[in-house]
């Protein structure tokens, strides 16, 4: 706890530090408009999923897989945890190559999964999809040489919801991997919702293997985000020095990471579009986006402030960081309160830029994570162990 509280010290000095070093006359520069932040958004969406996070998560299956299909006792199951901002299930499902596979005949009984709107019916959902899908069940006294086949749940927390019979998927699934020692399950969740289930299941009991996604250092966040940033250069002399920085401000998390970045991205304001356009009234529009792309300059990342929470907010922030993200409907009943109050409170989040919403489906903002995950804590909320 001290550690975490000095190393949120330290961040927020670097912080008001590079913040009051911009406020300098000389050093003010502009956030860019907002096409060009959505075009380098896009571009990072599409970046594959950091290679470092694959290689753990194919190294780790290897191994347990190997044990599984030769010990008759080993364990059935292996659990990837890692932040609830991350994409853990994108990073599950990538991570499946033909090479880790081999003759394995992979399962994802899940691939359409969407919550249910009534909690008191996940249990017959998951139920009836895993049904669906495991048409032939296998003895339970199979011989190790019929162990080929592999069951993907991508992510846990999106089978659950907090509140009264809103887990009892969750136990169903924890049995159905007990009982069937001649499948194997890979399981991807947060360290929010792996906390709370064991609070209310002691899911940790029934699937007990576990493989934590590793933090990514600056080099490897350098690498993972090259195709996007190859074309800035950070001052000569200091590049090592910024991605390090950029791993420290994030945590080592490679959403937070990409999105401080994205936030620390500046123009002059000789620069814009309109003055570009002023001075040189012969280009079309497209020439004027790509001569604002170059001039962009990468500044040094900064974790952005958050606005004053009231009590609720906490609440329903912590709700959200548990699921990953969820409804506007799933998050009222997960909280027990009325869907108009919490839709207030979400709309002023939103607009401070700390929840993000992408079709029906509400999150937090990654750069928020560290300074939220902090405040959580020192308010005694439960934030998982990593």
């Amino acid at each position: 706890m001290i550690k975490a509280q000095l190393q949120s010290a330290i961040r927020q000095f670097q912080s008001w530090f590079f913040q009051a070093k911009n406020t300098n006359p000389d050093n003010v520069l502009n956030q860019p408009p907002k096409e060009i932040i959505a075009e380098f958004a896009q571009k990072l969406y599409q970046l594959p999923q950091p290679l470092k996070y694959r290689t753990t998560v194919q190294e780790a299956l290897n191994v347990a897989i190997a044990d599984w299909q030769q010990n008759p006792q080993a364990a059935n199951s292996l659990v990837i945890l890692g932040s609830p901002v991350e994409a853990i299930a994108q990073i599950v499902q990538s991570s499946l190559t033909a090479d880790l596979l081999g003759n394995l005949q992979v399962i994802n009984p899940l691939t359409q999964w969407q919550r249910s709107t009534d909690p008191s019916a996940l249990q017959t959902v998951i139920s009836n999809a895993l049904a669906s899908q495991l048409k032939s069940p296998q003895s339970v006294n199979s011989q190790l040489s019929e162990r080929q086949t592999l069951i993907v749940i991508p992510c846990l927390a999106q089978c659950f919801l907090r509140c009264i019979q809103g887990w009892e998927g969750i136990e169903f699934l924890q049995n159905a991997v007990i009982q069937d020692q001649s499948r194997f399950w890979l399981i991807g969740c947060n360290y929010w919702a792996w906390t709370f289930l064991n609070q209310v299941c002691q899911v940790s009991a029934y699937l007990e293997q576990v493989q934590p996604l590793p933090e990514l250092a600056g080099d490897e966040l350098q690498e993972w985000l090259k195709p996007v940033t190859t074309e800035f250069k950070p001052q000569e002399g200091v590049e090592l020095a910024y991605w390090k920085s950029l791993a420290n401000f994030a945590s080592g998390l490679s959403s937070v990471a990409a999105n401080l970045w994205l936030q620390a991205l500046r123009i002059r304001a000789a620069d814009t579009p309109d003055a570009v356009s002023e001075a040189k009234p012969g280009l079309i529009d497209h020439d004027v986006n790509l001569e604002v792309t170059a001039n962009l300059l990468q500044t040094n990342p900064i974790l952005p402030i958050m606005p004053d929470l009231i009590t609720f907010d906490r609440y329903l922030l912590h709700s959200l960081l548990l699921h990953g993200q969820m409804t506007r409907p799933h998050l009222a009943l997960s909280l027990g309160e009325n869907e108009q109050i919490v839709r207030s409170r979400v709309q002023t989040l939103q607009r401070a830029g700390v929840i993000v919403q992408q079709q029906e489906q509400l999150s937090l903002n990654p750069a928020y994570y560290p300074t939220l995950k902090i405040e959580l804590s020192n308010n005694n909320f439960s934030v998982g162990d990593k």
